[in-house]
């Protein structure tokens, strides 16, 4: 293997994207600490120090992914509807999503979240839940609360991943072209439902 090579952030970075290549290449199963040191062309003992073992390689795949698709999106032509702008941004989520399965699943993977858990006050809540929102509280006089960016946001990324896994458990439609137009559809009614 040649002489040990210093443990920088650019052998870190070199790891980090070796990882996610025989993720792509081969699943899960083909990311282990042995494999990604030796794609990277150094030692196992290397992945350990930078990383921690194989949850720091976790947290660093997840983070990689994260990157990938937020590069993907900012390279999107920015359309002058809103409605169609959002439209692409879910179908370019879409595409990251059939072309790097894998990194995918591992992005929003219920291990990686608990990884990636936010800080939660005493009661196990979330300390930035406005106080209408909290368990047992009501709701303001006057009707519900008027919906944040926020809560469009989450509503459109829920969308999204829902259809992300219909479409790849094979029960979004009967071929592309339906699948396609649901996609469209779901977007589209949910972004107008938004505005009204």
């Amino acid at each position: 293997m040649g002489r040990p090579r210093l443990r920088t952030p650019q052998l870190r970075g070199e790891l980090s994207a070796a990882a996610v290549r025989l993720l792509d290449a081969g699943g899960v199963p083909a990311v282990t600490t042995r494999a990604v040191a030796s794609a990277a062309g150094t030692s196992l003992a290397a992945v350990d120090e930078l990383f921690g073992g194989k949850p720091g390689l976790v947290r660093a795949i997840h983070a990689e992914g994260f990157r990938l698709l937020a590069a993907d999106l900012r390279a999107l032509p920015l359309a002058a509807d809103p409605a169609t702008a959002v439209l692409d941004l879910a179908l370019a989520i879409r595409a990251f999503a059939a072309r790097r399965r894998s990194l995918y699943e591992v992005m929003f993977s219920p291990p990686v979240r608990r990884v990636h858990a936010e800080p939660r006050g005493p009661a196990g809540r979330r300390r930035d839940l406005p106080a209408h929102a909290r368990p047992g509280r009501r709701p303001p006089p006057g009707g519900p609360p008027r919906g944040t960016a926020k809560d469009a946001a989450i509503s459109l990324v829920a969308l999204v991943r829902g259809l992300v896994a219909m479409e790849h458990a094979g029960i979004l439609g009967s071929g592309p072209a339906s699948i396609a137009r649901r996609w469209r559809v779901c977007v589209l009614a949910l972004v107008n439902g938004l505005r009204a």
